[in-house]
């Protein structure tokens, strides 16, 4: 799966970056794949846990996280929410 053009993995992500704001935690590429890890032991379904790893698996590619914010425009969105936070 293509998380940049799979509109699931952005849903995923968008649900564990909603997660953290709820809790007020700060949202990062770290934050999401712990997050998403969080997800996956709290959701048995196979084809979400298939869709979370993916989406794991996707921003761990991001070796740098500011690459992955400078990349991928809705991730810097994501983080400067969180920078409106702090």
């Amino acid at each position: 799966m293509s998380i940049q053009h799979d509109g699931k993995g952005h849903v995923i992500i968008g649900e564990a970056a909603l997660s953290l704001a709820l809790g007020v935690k700060e949202i990062s590429v770290h934050s999401l794949i712990s997050e998403l890890g969080h997800m996956a032991e709290a959701d048995g379904s196979d084809n979400r846990l298939t869709e979370i790893a993916a989406a794991r698996i996707w921003l761990k590619s991001f070796h740098e996280p500011e690459q992955a914010v400078r990349l991928v425009p809705y991730l810097q969105t994501l983080v400067g929410l969180s920078d409106e936070k702090n």
